[in-house]
């Protein structure tokens, strides 16, 4: 891609609503679950999550499914680790 600092690298991820391996309709608890399980040699599904959601906050885009889903991945990590709610380093949902 070329800007006008110049030539800028990226790399995306899509997977379409047909494709192999999606789980359309799964309740949001059911896909944090996962999420705060996956990891793959680019990441955890964590990270990405959080990075696309703070991401698209900083473009002024506010998207309240994933910031829901942000938090419950955000809780579920908590659970795993045994990590208390109060004062955790992990991001939630920001106050409005």
């Amino acid at each position: 891609m070329v800007t006008a600092q110049g030539h800028l690298r990226a790399l995306g991820f899509w997977v379409g609503v047909t494709g192999r391996g999606t789980s359309l309709g799964q309740p949001l608890e059911t896909v944090a679950q996962v999420l705060a399980r996956a990891c793959g040699h680019v990441g955890s599904g964590a990270e990405y999550l959080y990075n696309t959601v703070s991401h698209l906050e900083e473009f002024g885009i506010r998207d309240r499914n994933l910031w829901t889903l942000q938090q419950l991945v955000a809780e579920e990590i908590r659970s795993i680790h045994g990590i208390g709610m109060v004062g955790s380093s992990i991001p939630a949902l920001p106050s409005s």
